[in-house]
């Protein structure tokens, strides 16, 4: 598909790469500080604060401040939106000079921009395969569908004991979802999450869902999801352009969470999200989802579709999305799986967001996963399939889609995770059938669940490490710890006893490899912890106090953390860095005033060092940012113009190109192929 198409979408683009995305990060791209000098409004508002019109914004107050804050602020003729349980915020409707009484407010901490979202999906079409089915069955145990193959899982689990939360544009209520929607709640517009009939609009909800768990209704078992047994919630916060607004998207988080145990929510999928305008630390929609993990629900998240320039091939990074972000959240990237079940031809999409994440330099995205041209269940008379009609494929009584992006590849971990859910949990009952004189004596009694850290741990443990088409392994900025192997997180799953103590041995070792069509795979056997890699021969044999619920993920960055160390047969398992081939020199590793080097020449798999101007990322004087090599004169500089306020992109040698502006909104544009 090449052209230019615009049917009414008004988005900001970021580049020839625009993905269906979210607003690209070009205004935090573009503009360094935000909130990060010693004012409390995000880089969005702080920059552009004199709008002359009301906006709506998010207001972050301190502990037990909330109401204090909101009286206040309705007295001085502030309109409430929106008051958000989840984090200490309120969204509020104010002026110019609203804005500058909430600065001055001492209960406030900090005022966000009710920021748009969207879906990060993409309608590239990558010329791979289709087939077409004429039963329509409600799941064929016979059929392993495409994406169980492409995980070496088979039908083993379905994860029916689960229930996903799938934060998008709705759910259509086809033959792929019969009798597991559970309810249907709409955020849009103010309706604060009222009870709806099943619909997408747009389309897109109802395609992640398919990837999730669509039962292969509609294709004899073919394109199944990967859980096709899963319950699903509806929580719609994309209309039918697809575009959102972060309020809602919180107001859902918190929803999902309030009614974990009336539905049985274990796992939140987020496949959108908006540019990232200020550090972590103050993002509402970040907090929203640390909370939801905190209260032990497993967040995954999409990580944008901003990871290069079609016209140069220049990789490009800190292009992760919010909440992408944030730490404890399983950020997903999108790869390409070449239409075959061996990995060697597997790699990272072009389009998939790298990191790391912009103002707090987060390793990220977490892990990859298939997200390029992917069959899934398809909304009738939505958007997508009006807009993109070459994209529907006919299946069975019914029809597909075509989609990519990382959104897909985010609804493919999604229902990864449901299943290593229910397999854990069948575990743990088959051990108390198993034991005897015990089971004979108590009744059952579940362990504790595996935690969001623990099922982390185990996608990016048992991970397969891609490779450029050079053969070089790719640095963790682009891929985290690499592909998702299900069959290795799904047996790490299997195996783990949580009743075990801290400290104490959970599981027995297991053979680090997976067998994928004709190839074997090894695991990565390291995690991404924080900004370190964390590896080890025996690293999952162990109960781990980084594993509960209460501890972000990359908490401490090793220092406050006490890993237990296991030795066996002379072989210790070393937490931490391994020499200096494994380290990724991040925040800490301070040269020549503030800047900060990443990777080491002595790092094969890294590339050219990466050098930052500051240690954190978008808080900068003003200054370009120099990034890649200085010794070849390739270096990539990124930063204002100052009087354009383009992101520059490409190299000193005169070939700069100019992606977006932060100021300019243009309208959806089809370029390449790419949307």
């Amino acid at each position: 598909m090449e052209g230019t198409l615009s049917k009414g979408f008004d988005k900001a683009v970021w580049g020839a790469a625009l993905m269906m995305v979210l607003v690209a990060p070009a205004a935090a791209l573009a503009h360094g500080g935000g909130r990060h000098g010693s004012g409390k409004l995000d880089s969005v508002l702080s920059e552009h604060g004199s709008s002359g019109t009301d906006r709506a914004v998010i207001v972050t107050t301190k502990a037990g401040a909330k109401s204090s804050v909101r009286a206040r602020a309705e007295r001085r003729g502030m309109k409430t939106l929106k008051v958000h349980a989840i984090v200490n915020a309120v969204t509020l409707r104010a002026s110019d000079q609203d804005l500058a009484a909430l600065v001055n407010d001492p209960d406030v901490l900090s005022v966000s921009v009710d920021a748009d979202v969207a879906a990060s999906a993409s309608s590239k079409n990558d010329g791979g395969t289709t087939t077409t089915n004429n039963n329509n069955t409600y799941y064929n145990y016979e059929v392993v569908s495409e994406l169980k193959k492409a995980l070496a899982i088979g039908n083993w689990f379905t994860g029916s004991t689960v229930t996903i939360a799938v934060i998008d544009s709705g759910i259509a209520p086809t033959a792929d979802f019969s009798g597991r929607i559970l309810g249907n709640f709409d955020f849009t517009n103010g309706r604060g999450g009222a009870l709806i009939a099943p619909a997408d609009e747009y389309g897109h909800g109802t395609h992640v869902a398919g990837l999730v768990g669509s039962s292969g209704a509609v294709s004899a078992g073919a394109y199944a999801g990967v859980a096709p047994g899963i319950r699903l919630l509806s929580l719609k916060v994309l209309d039918k352009k697809g575009a959102g607004k972060t309020s809602d998207v919180i107001d859902a988080l918190q929803f999902a969470v309030a009614n974990k145990d009336r539905y049985g929510i274990r796992i939140i999928n987020l496949s959108l999200g908006h540019p990232i305008f200020e550090s972590a630390v103050t993002d509402p929609l970040v907090q929203a989802v640390e909370a939801a993990v905190r209260a032990g629900i497993v967040v995954v998240a999409a990580a944008g579709n901003y990871g290069i320039n079609n016209a140069t091939g220049l990789p490009g990074y800190a292009g992760i999305t919010s909440p992408g972000n944030a730490p404890s959240a399983i950020t997903v990237g999108a790869a390409t799986t070449g239409n075959t079940i061996e990995r060697t031809d597997d790699r990272v999409a072009n389009y998939s967001s790298r990191g790391p994440s912009w103002y707090d330099g987060y390793a990220k995205p977490d892990i990859v996963a298939p997200g390029t041209g992917l069959l899934s269940s398809e909304s009738a008379g939505s958007t997508l399939e009006t807009l993109y009609p070459s994209l529907v494929v006919p299946s069975g009584t019914g029809k597909l889609m075509k989609l990519s992006g990382s959104s897909m590849a985010t609804g493919v971990v999604s229902g990864l995770v449901a299943v290593m859910i229910e397999t854990h949990d069948y575990a743990a009952y088959q051990r108390y059938q198993s034991s005897g004189r015990l089971k004979k004596l108590s009744v059952y009694v579940p362990p504790p669940a595996l935690t969001p850290n623990a099922i982390k741990a185990m996608l990016q443990y048992s991970a397969t490490p891609l490779r450029d088409d050079a053969g070089n392994r790719l640095n963790a900025l682009t891929q985290g710890a690499g592909e998702v192997d299900g069959l290795g997180a799904v047996t790490l799953a299997y195996m783990a006893d949580t009743s075990a103590g801290v400290g104490s041995a959970w599981m027995a070792p297991v053979q680090p490899y997976t067998l994928f069509g004709t190839t074997t795979e090894a695991w990565s056997q390291q995690i991404v912890w924080g900004t370190r890699l964390v590896s080890g021969a025996g690293l999952m044999d162990v109960q781990q106090a980084a594993w509960d619920v209460s501890v972000p993920w990359g908490a401490g960055e090793l220092a406050n953390i006490v890993w237990g160390t296991m030795v066996e047969d002379g072989e210790s398992i070393v937490w931490g860095t391994m020499l200096d081939v494994d380290n990724i020199v991040w925040g800490g590793s301070v040269f020549e005033g503030e800047n900060i080097v990443w990777g080491t020449a002595a790092l094969p798999d890294w590339g050219p060092n990466i050098v930052w101007g500051t240690a954190l990322l978008g808080a900068f004087d003003g200054e370009n940012i120099v990034w890649g090599t200085a010794l070849d004169g390739e270096n990539i500089v990124w930063g204002t113009m100052l009087d354009f306020d383009n992101i520059v992109w490409g190299t000193l040698d005169d070939e700069n190109i100019v992606w977006g502006t932060s100021n300019k909104v243009t309208s959806l544009g089809l370029v390449g192929g790419v949307l």
